[in-house]
Parts: C-alpha cells; sequence; structure tokens
C-alpha cells in the first residue's frame, strides 16, 4: 500500500523511525525532502490523492499546525482511509472533530510493541481492501491553499517595506526566540532573517542590541537565557497600564497596592476571571461572564456564560503572550501576571490601547 504520513515538526524523529521500519512493507511518503513554495505544496497534495492510507500522527502540535489541518481536511475531502496514531498523551476533548470521527490507535513510546500492533492492522486493511475507493473524481475536490509556516509568516513580516512600530518589532523578536526555543527549523535559516530584520532601517537600538545577540548564539540558549529577562526592565511600561486602569475606575490604590509586587509570567498558569475592560482610558461594560484558562499542557481555553466558546495552545515569554486559537488565528499581545492579577494589553501607536483585567480563581 501507499502510505502518506501527515505529522508535526517535532515529532520528525518519530516519524523517520517509523518511516524505516515500515518502508520494508509499504510504499511510504512524508514530505522531508521537499523544499519550501507553491510547489513543494503541489507534490504534497499529489501524494495525498494517490496515496491509499492516509496516516496521521496526532500530537499536540499537529492538533494545532495549519499544514496538519490542511493535509487531514483534503484527505477527508477525498474521502482517504486513515490511520491516526497518537504519538503524546493530548487531552481529547480538544482534539479537530475530523479525528474524533476516525479510530485514535495509541502509538505512545511507552509501548513496546507499537510497531508490530500498527503492522498487523496495516496488513488487516491491505487484506480487507477497505481502502479501495470506486469512481472518485479528485478532480471535483477543492485543493486546499498553501498553509503558510510560522517562520515564512515571521519572514514577510521581517522584509516588509512599511515601517514597523516599536511594538510590532518587539512582537516578531518574541515570535524568532520561539522558533529558536522549539528549535523546529533549522538555526542558520532562523539566523539569515535576524540579519535581515537588524539590517532594517527603523530598527529600535534596544531591540537590535538583542537581536545581534541572536545571531551571535553559537547553540540556541534556554528558554530561561532567550525569553527573561530582568523581571524589571518594563517598569515604566506597566506603570502606563496601570494608571490607564486607574484613570478608568477612578481608583488610584493600583499601583501603590502592586509595587512591592513583581511581574512573573511562570503565574500564567490557572484560571482567571475577566473582571475589566478598559479602552481609552474608559472602562467598557461586560456583558458576558468570561474567563481564561492556561492550563500546564500549555493548552488554553475560552469560557463564556459557561460555554467553552475556543481554545488551543499558549506560549510566553517576559513581555509577550501568543495564543495559537484552534481555527487557526495567532494573537499576541503583551501582559503583566501577578500572583492574583493578570493584565492583557494591546497596544497602538507606542501606548496601551486596550486593557483586558483579570481575577485569579481559586
Amino acid at each position: 500500500m501507499h502510505l502518506f504520513f501527515s505529522y508535526s515538526r517535532q515529532q520528525e524523529a518519530e516519524i523517520k523511525d517509523l518511516v524505516d521500519f515500515l518502508s520494508i512493507y509499504h510504499n511510504c511518503w512524508f514530505d522531508s525532502n521537499i523544499g519550501a513554495g507553491n510547489e513543494w505544496w503541489k507534490e504534497i497534495l499529489s501524494q495525498i490523492r494517490n496515496c491509499d492510507v492516509f496516516v496521521f500522527l496526532l500530537s499536540k502540535d499537529s492538533n494545532i499546525s495549519k499544514a496538519c489541518k490542511a493535509e487531514l481536511g483534503y484527505a477527508e475531502a477525498l474521502n482517504k482511509h486513515m490511520v491516526i496514531l497518537q504519538v503524546e498523551e493530548i487531552n481529547m476533548s480538544f482534539i479537530l472533530p475530523v479525528l474524533k470521527d476516525n479510530n485514535i490507535t495509541p502509538y505512545l513510546p511507552s509501548d513496546q510493541g507499537r510497531k508490530n500492533s500498527l503492522l498487523r492492522n496495516l496488513k488487516q486493511i491491505e487484506d480487507s481492501k477497505i481502502y479501495v475507493r470506486e469512481n472518485t473524481d479528485y478532480d471535483a475536490i477543492p485543493e486546499p491553499k498553501i498553509p503558510m509556516s510560522e517562520i515564512s509568516m515571521i519572514h514577510t513580516e521581517v522584509k516588509s517595506d512599511r515601517k514597523l512600530s516599536i511594538e510590532e518589532q518587539r512582537k516578531i523578536l518574541f515570535q524568532i526566540e520561539r522558533l529558536v526555543e522549539k528549535k523546529t527549523e533549522k538555526f542558520d535559516n532562523i539566523q539569515a532573517i535576524l540579519k535581515e530584520f537588524l539590517n532594517r532601517d527603523d530598527i529600535n537600538y534596544q531591540i537590535g542590541k538583542k537581536i545581534d545577540a541572536l545571531i551571535s548564539t553559537a547553540e540556541p540558549n534556554s528558554k530561561e537565557n532567550l525569553n527573561m529577562p530582568d523581571t524589571n526592565y518594563d517598569s515604566g511600561a506597566m506603570n502606563d497600564v496601570l494608571s490607564m486602569v486607574e484613570i478608568a475606575v477612578g481608583d488610584k490604590s493600583i499601583r501603590q497596592r502592586l509595587q512591592d509586587e513583581i511581574h512573573n509570567p511562570n503565574f500564567i498558569f490557572g484560571k482567571w476571571k475577566r473582571v475589566l475592560s478598559v479602552q481609552n482610558n474608559q472602562s467598557l461594560p461586560i456583558n458576558v461572564e468570561e474567563y481564561l484558562i492556561f492550563n500546564n499542557n500549555y493548552s488554553f481555553q475560552l469560557i463564556q456564560n459557561g460555554m467553552q466558546i475556543t481554545y488551543g495552545g499558549f506560549s510566553y515569554n517576559a513581555e509577550f503572550l501568543t495564543i495559537n486559537f484552534i481555527n487557526g488565528m495567532i494573537d499576541t499581545r503583551s501582559f503583566r501576571c501577578f500572583k492574583q492579577e493578570l493584565f492583557i494589553v494591546q497596544y497602538m501607536n507606542y501606548l496601551p490601547f486596550n486593557v483586558d483585567c483579570y481575577q485569579r480563581m481559586g
């Protein structure tokens, strides 16, 4: 049989080991040697059309990956027979709907017999011919658009001709730091983007120093070294945010109350209730009961009026919180987190424009 493998780059070692094993028995294909761009995407879609079985490696990363979701959706539209392999522990409440409609086979590293079990399963599929589809008009199925990878989106921003604000430069730098930390891209490619970033005419001096330090890094540093600067570095920005909230609610004690506390991004985990929204120094009415939940497995939930509205994954550094929603949207905002209070900030023209204020629950 012809097997197509869809996977996250985080599972690169797993997929290579699996394909090495199965290639003795089946024709296996995954996108290890295909370059970026439109031709790369056309080749992937061609391989999906020509495969007998679509094998999806289910992990936290593949569940939210734009490319994986596009491949999975196309295979579903083509009515391909699917084999879903769960390669790591994941909350099944958060998986994509199409995955829930297919049998999920545990393929965890702790199971020493997982390869042979999978081989027997594929043999049953091959013998029964249940993967055969008659008279399928693939030309009638629209092809999904090429998904933009995270590094491609960052590169597009770096190459932009428009002037980037300091806030935008900080966000780009944070996103690059995330790539370094995740180790899903070759560091040489990241360095090339950093050099383009540094050569922009509008680059801020302090940001330029951080970019230069990253460029000269022989090996990617730890998350703590790259993403956790001195917690007192943003006292001015914090003062602006709290001042805006004080004006909106008419309470000048907020900054005094928090003066002995330190913004610690690691306090983010837990359940938070929105108690106030401030925009342009004005308090906005809260018409829904809203909770944000940041789980220890880096999954995110938005609850409104007792119902889960959306979910996804999240990451953060000392200044920025990025949420990857399940629909593919990515939202990055500045934030300030204390033991019992959380402020999520949107900037405009270098100044805090909107602040959502939350209190810890429990």
